[in-house]
């Protein structure tokens, strides 16, 4: 391997934020998706020109939200349903912050989309 290389690969750039979440008197750790992380997501909540916005909350949920101190993730995909019976409110804003520390904002997307258009 390469110096360059190894210094890549070593770096720790995943993203983690506390976030304050009042409904439920926590306070919870928002880490950025990897690149694995990140198409797995894509490609299971959408086809053509549809989002299935629920699909898409709940998988970002389970595998951006962790236990501040432990470190260990808060939900698993049996966590779901359950997920989805939250308020509704306090899901958008934990899956809307960990898809903005992952790169996958609507004006992310927006501006990926007008670098690399589709092609027809």
């Amino acid at each position: 391997m390469t110096e360059l290389r190894d210094k890549i690969f070593s770096a720790d750039d995943i993203t983690k934020e506390l976030l304050e979440v009042p409904e439920w008197g926590v306070t919870v750790e928002i880490r950025s998706m990897t690149a694995a992380q990140r198409a797995t997501l894509t490609e299971g909540v959408s086809s053509a020109d549809k989002v299935d916005v629920s699909n898409m909350y709940a998988k970002t949920v389970i595998a951006t939200v962790f236990d501040p101190e432990s470190g260990l993730p808060v939900f698993t995909e049996k966590d779901r349903e359950a997920i989805l019976s939250k308020n509704g409110a306090v899901i958008e804003r934990l899956a809307t912050k960990a898809l903005g520390s992952s790169g996958l904002s609507e004006k992310a997307v927006d501006e990926s989309q007008a670098r690399f258009p589709k092609e027809s």
